[in-house]
């Protein structure tokens, strides 16, 4: 069974809040907007980790997966930027 309306507006606006967070971190490179970043990611994957069942039968899914890309990727890079920050400020 694909997802009903309300999933979808509810997944499609945690995945567009998680363009806004990459975009804002972008541009300023603040620990707020990376926080945001980390916050808006991790709801949105939950959020697909909850519909999972009805993403199956999806239509969209490939663009919901597409659209998350950006934004997980520049999490994961960040949080990779950080771990090496504070290890060379441990030396």
């Amino acid at each position: 069974m694909a997802l009903n309306n309300e999933e979808k507006e509810s997944l499609e606006n945690s995945i567009y809040d998680c363009h806004f967070a990459s975009q804002k971190y972008i541009e300023t490179g603040k620990d707020i907007h990376f926080k945001l970043l980390e916050v808006s990611v991790n709801e949105a994957v939950s959020t697909l980790q909850i519909l999972k069942e009805g993403l199956k039968d999806e239509n969209m899914v490939g663009n919901y997966k597409i659209h998350m890309m950006v934004p997980l990727q520049l999490l994961r890079l960040a949080q990779a930027r950080k771990l090496k920050d504070q290890e060379v400020t441990k030396i």
